[in-house]
Protein backbone atom coordinates (compact mmCIF):
# COMPACT_ATOMS: atom_id res chain seq x y z
CA UNK A 1 0.00 0.00 0.00
CA UNK A 2 1.04 3.77 -0.53
CA UNK A 3 2.31 6.00 2.04
CA UNK A 4 0.72 9.70 2.01
CA UNK A 5 3.01 11.75 -0.10
CA UNK A 6 3.12 14.36 3.55
CA UNK A 7 4.62 11.33 5.24
CA UNK A 8 6.73 10.50 2.67
CA UNK A 9 8.31 14.17 2.91
CA UNK A 10 8.20 14.02 6.36
CA UNK A 11 10.70 11.06 6.43
CA UNK A 12 12.80 12.39 3.76
CA UNK A 13 12.86 16.00 6.36
CA UNK A 14 13.99 13.65 9.14
CA UNK A 15 16.49 12.09 7.52
CA UNK A 16 18.31 15.24 6.62
CA UNK A 17 18.23 16.42 10.12
CA UNK A 18 19.01 12.92 11.78
CA UNK A 19 21.41 11.47 9.24
CA UNK A 20 22.51 14.42 6.66
CA UNK A 21 22.77 17.62 8.46
CA UNK A 22 25.26 16.66 11.57
CA UNK A 23 27.40 14.85 8.98
CA UNK A 24 28.43 17.99 7.18
CA UNK A 25 31.19 20.20 8.42
CA UNK A 26 30.78 23.50 6.38
CA UNK A 27 28.33 26.31 7.42
CA UNK A 28 27.59 26.74 3.95
CA UNK A 29 26.46 23.26 2.84
CA UNK A 30 24.46 22.80 6.13
CA UNK A 31 22.95 25.96 4.74
CA UNK A 32 21.63 24.85 2.19
CA UNK A 33 20.66 21.72 3.64
CA UNK A 34 18.07 23.38 5.53
CA UNK A 35 16.99 25.51 2.42
CA UNK A 36 16.42 22.27 1.38
CA UNK A 37 14.14 21.20 4.08
CA UNK A 38 12.11 24.63 3.71
CA UNK A 39 11.54 23.47 -0.06
CA UNK A 40 10.27 20.14 1.21
CA UNK A 41 8.33 21.57 3.64
CA UNK A 42 6.34 23.99 0.98
CA UNK A 43 5.70 21.54 -1.00
CA UNK A 44 4.70 19.08 1.90
CA UNK A 45 2.00 22.16 2.41
CA UNK A 46 1.18 22.26 -1.36
CA UNK A 47 1.35 19.22 -2.91
CA UNK A 48 -0.87 15.76 -3.27
CA UNK A 49 -1.26 12.74 -5.52
CA UNK A 50 -1.58 13.29 -9.23
CA UNK A 51 -4.72 12.43 -10.44
CA UNK A 52 -2.80 10.46 -13.14
CA UNK A 53 -1.52 8.82 -10.54
CA UNK A 54 -4.10 8.09 -8.30
CA UNK A 55 -6.72 7.43 -11.38
CA UNK A 56 -3.94 4.19 -12.40
CA UNK A 57 -4.69 3.03 -9.04
CA UNK A 58 -8.01 3.35 -9.52
CA UNK A 59 -8.69 1.51 -12.93
CA UNK A 60 -6.80 -1.71 -11.68
CA UNK A 61 -8.81 -1.32 -8.26
CA UNK A 62 -11.99 -1.15 -10.71
CA UNK A 63 -10.90 -4.50 -12.58
CA UNK A 64 -10.48 -6.21 -9.53
CA UNK A 65 -13.53 -5.18 -8.61
CA UNK A 66 -15.67 -6.22 -11.23
CA UNK A 67 -13.88 -9.58 -11.18
CA UNK A 68 -14.41 -10.30 -7.76
CA UNK A 69 -18.20 -9.14 -7.96
CA UNK A 70 -18.69 -12.29 -10.19
CA UNK A 71 -17.40 -14.63 -7.29
CA UNK A 72 -19.80 -12.43 -4.76
CA UNK A 73 -22.17 -15.42 -4.56
CA UNK A 74 -19.48 -18.00 -3.45
CA UNK A 75 -18.00 -15.67 -1.10
CA UNK A 76 -21.02 -14.74 0.80
CA UNK A 77 -20.31 -12.22 3.85
CA UNK A 78 -16.49 -11.27 2.42
CA UNK A 79 -15.65 -7.24 2.20
CA UNK A 80 -15.18 -7.16 -1.45
CA UNK A 81 -14.01 -4.08 -3.27
CA UNK A 82 -16.41 -1.90 -4.40
CA UNK A 83 -14.31 0.35 -6.58
CA UNK A 84 -17.15 2.50 -8.55
CA UNK A 85 -16.84 3.82 -12.16
CA UNK A 86 -13.83 7.02 -12.24
CA UNK A 87 -14.75 9.94 -14.05
CA UNK A 88 -12.32 11.99 -15.62
CA UNK A 89 -10.92 14.25 -13.30
CA UNK A 90 -8.89 17.24 -15.01
CA UNK A 91 -5.23 17.03 -14.50
CA UNK A 92 -3.19 19.41 -12.35
CA UNK A 93 -1.79 20.87 -15.26
CA UNK A 94 -5.33 21.79 -16.46
CA UNK A 95 -6.29 23.21 -13.16
CA UNK A 96 -3.53 25.25 -13.47
CA UNK A 97 -4.54 26.74 -16.96
CA UNK A 98 -7.83 27.30 -15.64
CA UNK A 99 -6.79 28.95 -12.54
CA UNK A 100 -4.26 31.16 -14.72
CA UNK A 101 -7.04 32.14 -17.05
CA UNK A 102 -8.74 33.51 -14.62
CA UNK A 103 -6.34 35.56 -12.45
CA UNK A 104 -5.24 36.90 -16.11
CA UNK A 105 -9.20 37.90 -16.32
CA UNK A 106 -9.11 39.69 -13.24
CA UNK A 107 -5.94 41.37 -13.76
CA UNK A 108 -7.55 42.29 -17.36
CA UNK A 109 -10.53 43.69 -15.75
CA UNK A 110 -8.82 45.85 -12.69
CA UNK A 111 -7.00 47.64 -16.27
CA UNK A 112 -10.31 48.26 -17.62
CA UNK A 113 -11.72 49.41 -14.23
CA UNK A 114 -8.90 52.04 -14.28
CA UNK A 115 -9.45 53.26 -17.69
CA UNK A 116 -13.11 52.94 -17.64
CA UNK A 117 -14.13 54.18 -13.60
CA UNK A 118 -15.92 57.43 -15.02
CA UNK A 119 -18.66 55.35 -16.79
CA UNK A 120 -18.82 52.75 -14.50
CA UNK A 121 -21.60 53.45 -11.76
CA UNK A 122 -19.99 54.26 -7.86
CA UNK A 123 -22.62 51.83 -6.36
CA UNK A 124 -21.12 49.20 -9.36
CA UNK A 125 -17.51 50.02 -9.47
CA UNK A 126 -17.26 50.12 -5.38
CA UNK A 127 -19.07 46.16 -5.32
CA UNK A 128 -16.76 44.73 -8.17
CA UNK A 129 -13.43 46.45 -6.23
CA UNK A 130 -14.82 45.08 -3.34
CA UNK A 131 -14.91 41.10 -4.84
CA UNK A 132 -11.57 41.64 -6.54
CA UNK A 133 -10.27 42.96 -3.16
CA UNK A 134 -11.98 40.11 -1.60
CA UNK A 135 -9.92 37.43 -4.11
CA UNK A 136 -6.84 38.99 -3.59
CA UNK A 137 -7.08 39.09 0.11
CA UNK A 138 -7.83 35.28 0.26
CA UNK A 139 -4.72 34.68 -2.18
CA UNK A 140 -2.35 36.25 -0.05
CA UNK A 141 -4.13 34.33 3.23
CA UNK A 142 -3.69 31.09 1.17
CA UNK A 143 -0.37 31.43 -0.15
CA UNK A 144 0.47 31.97 3.52
CA UNK A 145 -0.87 29.21 5.17
CA UNK A 146 0.62 27.02 2.06
CA UNK A 147 3.99 28.39 2.60
CA UNK A 148 6.75 26.50 5.35
CA UNK A 149 7.44 28.57 8.35
CA UNK A 150 10.81 30.36 6.85
CA UNK A 151 14.03 29.31 8.01
CA UNK A 152 16.78 32.42 7.04
CA UNK A 153 18.56 32.09 9.78
CA UNK A 154 19.35 28.20 9.67
CA UNK A 155 19.98 28.72 6.03
CA UNK A 156 22.46 31.78 6.57
CA UNK A 157 24.35 30.48 9.35
CA UNK A 158 24.35 26.57 9.03
CA UNK A 159 22.41 25.83 12.40
CA UNK A 160 19.13 25.07 13.61
CA UNK A 161 16.73 27.02 15.63
CA UNK A 162 14.83 25.29 17.82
Amino acid sequence: MNNSLPRLIDGMVATLRKEVIPHIDSDFARGQAYGVIYMLSSIKLRAAWSNAFLSEQLHALEETSLELKDLAAELAGAPLPDAPDRTKLPDSAELEEVRNAGDRRICELIDWLATNRATVAPGVLTRAEAAIDKYLNWQSRFELKTSAKPMFAEMSGGVEKS
